[in-house]
């Protein structure tokens, strides 16, 4: 959505957002024993999961702390400009990462002001390694 808003509005040629691939893939609980189980070198003991917000390092909790949506959206998106940045420097420059992540927040405001449910999902694993 964001690299859409982008191309339409003149920050970056639209071939360079054509030949942008960033493929992320993130498995069920499911694909993940089935892997372990298929590779065949360790025994799964335990698996769990626990789910964490996008924004659960934000200081909600002072008394006279105010978090809004606004706030939330920053704080997102500087966490995901942490991780992201250095890719999408290298295909588009960094002139337009101000713009870009400014947008970003905005954008997930929004979903925010929707009461839109963002969160990760973490697998956390007890394996053995069998003999």
């Amino acid at each position: 959505m964001v690299f859409n808003e982008m191309v339409q509005e003149g920050l970056v040629e639209e071939g360079k957002v054509d030949l942008f691939d960033f493929p992320t893939y993130h498995p069920t609980v499911e694909e993940v024993r089935q892997v372990i189980e298929a590779e065949g070198s360790f025994t799964l003991q335990a698996m769990k999961t626990f789910k964490i917000g996008w924004d659960a390092n934000l200081q909600k909790d002072k008394v006279d702390y105010v978090v809004d949506s606004k706030m939330r959206g920053e704080f997102i998106a500087k966490n995901h400009r942490a991780v992201f940045e250095p890719l999408l420097i290298a295909q588009f420059g960094e002139n337009i990462m101000d713009e870009l992540f400014s947008r970003f927040a905005k954008l997930l405001a929004q979903l925010i002001e929707l009461e839109t449910l963002m969160e990760f999902t973490n697998i956390v694993l007890f394996m053995t390694k069998d003999p």
